[in-house]
């Protein structure tokens, strides 16, 4: 039996389409797989993406921690040279206390052989005598 040659049902006039980010009608004459507004400027210059905003808005949360790691690592390496500015390359353990500078919150962290902390920030070694208490700053 010889199946009949038609014209398939034309589903993008019958269903609407709409894209997944704002919500605007999609062009009936769109691709199917287009899922969003095309990209456009404004009379500024702005560009505006769904595409894009709507992709950046699903990852928020996780480049929100990258953020917040990000600027810990920045802090500290600030801390440390306001602290090599005001006192040298030795400091106490109670001058790092006083500006809160954690050397557990390093970017590597290690103990040699002979009992001392070796601590790499951004830009900067703290090797530490925790014996005597005092640490020893170089820059990278």
């Amino acid at each position: 039996m010889k199946k009949k040659k038609g014209k398939l049902p034309d589903y993008q006039a019958e269903l609407p389409r709409f894209c997944e980010h704002c919500g605007r009608p999609l062009p009936p004459g769109e691709h199917g797989l287009r899922k969003f507004c095309e990209k456009w400027y404004d009379q500024v210059g702005q560009v505006h993406d769904c595409k894009t905003d709507y992709h950046s808005e699903k990852k928020k949360p996780q480049n929100e921690e990258f953020r917040l790691y990000r600027n810990t690592i920045y802090e500290d390496s600030n801390t440390i040279t306001s602290l090599v500015d005001k006192f040298g390359s030795i400091v106490t353990t109670a001058q790092l206390d006083a500006h809160d500078l954690e050397l557990c919150r390093s970017i590597e962290y290690g103990i040699t052989d002979d009992g001392k902390i070796i601590s790499q920030f951004h830009g900067y070694i703290i090797t530490s005598d925790t014996s005597i208490g005092k640490h020893k700053i170089e820059k990278i």
